[in-house]
């Protein structure tokens, strides 16, 4: 399977640069979240929603690619 990081309308992923493994990124407020500083981060603007850290797989953090 072939992600692309921007703009062709695939589901974001967040992907392991070691071992290769996909996650769907989270969901908060159902949508998916964006990255922004290093952090997820859901659009909304509830006091409960807000940042979240980037999952970690083999020791390190995944890579976000998606809209």
């Amino acid at each position: 399977m072939v992600i692309s990081r921007k703009g062709d309308g695939k589901i974001p992923k967040l992907v392991c640069k070691v071992c290769g493994s996909e996650h769907e990124v989270p969901t908060c407020c159902d949508k998916s979240m964006i990255v922004k500083e290093g952090y997820l981060l859901c659009c909304c603007n509830t006091e409960t929603c807000g940042y979240q850290p980037i999952p970690e797989c083999c020791g390190i953090t995944m890579e976000y690619f998606g809209d």
